[in-house]
């Protein structure tokens, strides 16, 4: 009997598969972010100079997390153009050889975070004490960097089939125990140490490993269409290259967020510590308000993989058009509410008049152009269900190309201050959205247009890839 996937998305609506996949993967997107919020939350407490850290650290961090969002949207959507073309043996190929893709990157983080993290902080030009809070911080993330690779290898196998509450469970897992842990390692409450900043890191990795093993306990039980044999364990160079050909763009667009976050600290750390801890803690909230779209964007890219994949190139149009509305119309509305909210909502973070002040401004410019930043990302969501990541990288390049220049450019040379900055983030949005946009549907038609012609899937992805 032929195995089933979690969710047959070739067929039935489009709007319910998206939705269906989405709601889940939001919760499991807000419990992924909210470490970073419950970090920043109890990290507040020790002073700005603490929060300054954090937000100064995340981009390197981030540099992670890039790794780890390519590595698994590229055995995501290689898992489900799979099952849309019911090859499920390849299937758990493609987990194991992930699986191992996974453990490499682990112990390539471990040995390059440690040979930079001084000359990073260093670059950054931030105070004596914001740098020894970053250096504890960093320490401990690349250590523990092996939990978050083998976790989001795991939920990317299932996504890719279309179980999206798994790794909604195992992240709740988790975020209960970061909650938990985080104040007995920050504050030292009964025998735990008091850590501080480096406390926050170790809550994480230890909340994340039992994530990690949530999700695999799953993957074992033999409940997952994915199976793990590692006694029958098949090394395929054509497996890894084809993970690879997503993950390695992807994690380079990824890679070129984190670094044009890096230079916008950069450039805001410039107009002081309390001017980065407000962008610091404008970037949580954005983190959590940008979420309904990362998730609408993920659920598109299993429609689009598994239609894809049994050529139903129509529907993955739909799929498309649908998610793309959807994200913008609820992400303006997310800017509005933030706008209006804001003061409150950053004063759960810190009682700072100044930082308060420094966000809210950020705000009341950059939250204006989040609808563009949710068509962005359904496109580059888009571009990896076709299982093309070039692209994504592409736009993204331009975005915070445009964001580094323009906000160099408005604050320094035109005098504009952190208004130049915030003026320069919400254009690169703004350009970066219409053009991700029209770029994709202009790619899905040719390769709806060669399909027609020679009905091969092969060809089509072959002559696509070389554009």
């Amino acid at each position: 009997m032929e195995p089933k996937p979690k969710k047959d998305l070739t067929t039935g609506s489009i709007r319910k598969h998206v939705i269906f996949l989405a709601a889940p993967m939001l919760v499991a997107m807000f419990m992924h972010n909210l470490f970073t919020l419950v970090d920043t939350f109890f990290v507040g407490r020790l002073g700005p100079e603490a929060i300054a850290a954090v937000a100064a650290s995340f981009p390197i961090f981030f540099i992670i997390i890039a790794l780890n969002s390519g590595m698994g949207i590229g055995v995501s959507s290689f898992v489900a153009r799979s099952i849309g073309a019911k090859n499920f043996e390849k299937v758990n190929v493609i987990a194991e050889n992930g699986l191992l893709i996974a453990a490499a990157l682990s112990v390539i983080t471990l040995a390059i975070g440690f040979f930079t993290i001084k000359p990073l902080v260093s670059f950054l030009g931030v105070s004596a004490t914001v740098a020894a809070f970053m250096k504890d911080y960093l320490s401990v993330i690349y250590l523990g960097s092996g939990a978050f690779f083998l976790a989001n290898v795991a939920n990317a196998m299932l996504q890719g089939e279309g179980d999206a509450k798994t790794p909604m469970k195992a992240l709740v897992i988790a975020n209960i125990a970061n909650i938990i842990l985080d104040p007995l390692f920050i504050f030292g409450y009964g025998p735990f140490p008091q850590l501080g900043v480096k406390g926050a890191a170790i809550a994480t990795i230890i909340s994340q490993s039992l994530g990690l093993l949530y999700s695999y306990s799953h993957l074992f039980s033999g409940k997952a269409l994915v199976k793990l044999r590692f006694k029958k364990l098949v090394y395929s160079n054509e497996i890894v290259r084809g993970i690879l050909a997503v993950s390695i763009p992807t994690a380079a667009s990824q890679g070129t967020l984190a670094v044009g976050i890096f230079f916008l600290n950069k450039i805001v750390a410039s107009f002081g510590s309390l001017a980065l801890a407000g962008l610091g803690v404008a970037f949580r909230l954005e983190s959590v308000a940008v979420l309904p779209a990362f998730a609408v964007g993920l659920a598109t890219l299993s429609v689009i993989g598994q239609n894809i994949g049994a050529r139903q190139y129509g529907r993955a149009r739909l799929a498309s058009i649908f998610s793309s509305i959807s994200a913008f119309m609820f992400m303006e509305a997310v800017g509005i509410t933030l706008l209006l909210a804001s003061p409150i909502l950053l004063s759960v973070f810190t009682k700072d008049a100044a930082v308060i002040a420094y966000g809210r401004q950020y705000f009341s410019i950059v939250a204006l152009a989040y609808g563009f930043l949710g068509l962005r990302l359904i496109a580059a969501s888009s571009f990896q269900g076709l299982g093309k990541a070039w692209q994504v990288l592409a736009i993204t390049s331009l975005a915070f190309g445009l964001m580094i220049a323009l906000a160099y450019t408005l604050a320094f040379p035109l005098q504009l201050g952190l208004k130049g900055v915030w003026l320069g983030i919400m254009t690169g949005h703004l350009v970066a959205g219409i053009a991700a946009l029209l770029w994709f549907q202009n790619t899905l038609k040719h390769a709806e247009k060669l399909h027609i012609l020679n009905g091969n899937t092969a060809a089509v992805v072959a002559a696509e890839g070389s554009r």
